[in-house]
């Protein structure tokens, strides 16, 4: 795993560390924690259009025969081995659990932590 400053990339140093809950070391919603490449971005960019596309045909509430449902099943299967593939090859370079909700700006190329309720601000106490 590489961090990066300023555009120079130098080792990080990785840690072995017992952990009995994923979400317990999950950093907080906005944390960038790697660049995504160059094809991650453009893979990325595929499934969040793909993604708009089944939302929006969901919204518009249409009636399908058999046939055309079978149709459309396959494409979500299709659709969603795709994402699934793609995002534990991206979790798995990342070293970090799958279950993350990692997202990437496919214009800019961060990779970071998505939105989500496990994250609780530590009280400070003075």
């Amino acid at each position: 795993m590489l961090n990066r400053i300023r555009n120079k990339s130098i080792p990080a140093q990785e840690t072995v560390e017992e952990v009995d809950n994923i979400y317990a070391i999950l950093p907080p919603p906005g944390t960038v924690i790697e660049e995504a490449t160059e094809e991650e971005m453009e893979k990325a960019a595929e499934l969040e259009i793909r993604h708009m596309a089944f939302m929006r045909l969901q919204e518009m509430n249409i009636q399908f025969d058999g046939s055309s449902y079978k149709e459309l099943l396959k494409e979500f299967q299709v659709f969603e081995t795709d994402s699934s593939k793609f995002w534990r090859g991206v979790a798995s370079r990342l070293s970090v659990p799958y279950e993350w909700p990692i997202r990437i700006d496919y214009a800019n190329g961060p990779i970071y932590i998505g939105e989500h309720d496990l994250y609780e601000e530590e009280d400070n106490e003075d």
